[in-house]
């Protein structure tokens, strides 16, 4: 499939030489969020208020062999108030060919969001008091290539995508001819591919599934870095429900001499479970409500003598409720956010709350 990926890329550099874009057209949208947050429970965190905004610079136009193009580059606020550019992409449209994509943080094929349910933000990414959820890898974390089969090729809605990283190590934001960094051999491996199938096969129903590996220069490993997704969601006149299971694996060291060190913190665990569950309901045009339930399952395993032949896990889950209403005035929507999490960051009897009132603005 990687070659297949290098072949299109390939073909559609080649057609791009002949022909001349027509002038293109630039248009700027954005968001302007406020927030108040409480934190409860066994955190360390306490109130804060909080004004974020996100600008977004797109351009298209149309090449004289009827193709099209499209880019766009976000410029937004990080912690602390920095700005930064980022969210970057150059999409070529290739009439019934699909379309050909280059990526900087942007143009993520992993399905973890899909299930799509929560009415200001799809739950535990929206908002979650833990520090990490062990969730969804992505090829949208590095620079990549992706080609997109087109809409209606196959029946019963199913579209693919697959998605390249060249470099794993060479990181984000690089600027034009940027040369790049070594790609020394790691655990994670130095290249990344995803792949992503969707379908709706009935009106109303939408499912799906992502797989993401790595290769390139890697080390001698026991367990290769994978993970996946799949969900499905079904709409019903005002009512909407959705669930999705997924999972990653990290990189594992070969056995060595004795042992195999693979037990983990929160933020390091040989592998993570993920699924959710939940409805969302359009009280009218203007008011949301949802509510959502998943598990984060973190699975550690400890050392391994060089004579045994087997191994202890040791699982432990989080659990994150999240109650959502979101009411739209005009241009503006007024949300609250109430989440409650057991055994949050994966320590038994540890509990935490979080509460937001959030004011978005959309120009």
């Amino acid at each position: 499939m990687k070659n297949i990926l290098k072949t299109i890329a390939v073909l559609v550099s080649a057609s791009l030489i002949s022909v001349v874009a027509k002038a293109g057209e630039l248009a700027v949208s954005g968001s302007a969020n406020a927030s108040y947050v409480i934190n409860g429970g066994q955190t360390t965190t306490g109130k804060a208020l909080g004004i974020s905004n996100e600008l977004m610079f797109k351009a298209s136009g149309e090449l004289d062999n009827g193709f099209t193009w499209d880019y766009h580059t976000e410029l937004d606020m990080a912690d602390g108030g920095a700005a930064s550019n980022d969210d970057t992409a150059l999409v070529i449209g290739l009439g019934d060919l699909g379309k050909f994509g280059i990526y900087d943080a942007e143009g993520g094929l992993s399905t973890e969001l899909a299930w799509g349910i929560g009415a200001m933000g799809v739950g535990a990414d929206y908002a979650n008091t833990m520090t990490n959820i062990g969730r969804g890898y992505d090829v949208s974390s590095d620079p990549h290539v992706a080609y997109y089969t087109p809409a209606g090729l196959i029946p019963f809605g199913i579209e693919a995508a697959i998605g390249y990283a060249p470099n794993t190590a060479d990181g984000q934001g690089n600027s034009y001819k940027n040369s790049g960094v070594q790609a020394n051999a790691a655990l994670g491996g130095t290249d990344a591919t995803q792949y992503r199938v969707s379908a709706a096969p009935i009106d109303g129903l939408k499912i799906g599934a992502d797989y993401y590996e790595v290769g390139g220069n890697t080390l001698a490993v026991r367990q290769d870095k994978t993970g996946g997704n799949m969900y499905a969601q079904y709409a019903m006149g005002n009512f909407k429900v959705g669930i999705t299971e997924g999972y990653v694996e990290t990189g594992l060291i070969a056995k060595t001499t004795g042992v195999v060190a693979d037990t983990a913190t929160a933020l390091n665990a040989p592998r993570y479970n993920s699924s959710g569950m939940g409805v969302e309901f359009a009280v009218n045009d203007q008011l949301s409500i949802s509510y959502t339930t998943e598990e984060f399952e973190r699975v550690t395993t400890a050392p391994i003598a060089a004579t045994a032949s087997t191994t202890v896990k040791t699982t432990v889950t989080s659990e994150q409720d999240t109650i959502m209403a979101a009411y739209n005035i005009g241009g503006a929507t007024v949300g609250v956010s109430i989440i409650d999490t057991d055994d949050s960051d994966y320590t038994v009897g540890k509990e935490e709350t979080k509460t937001i009132f959030s004011l978005g603005m959309e120009f």
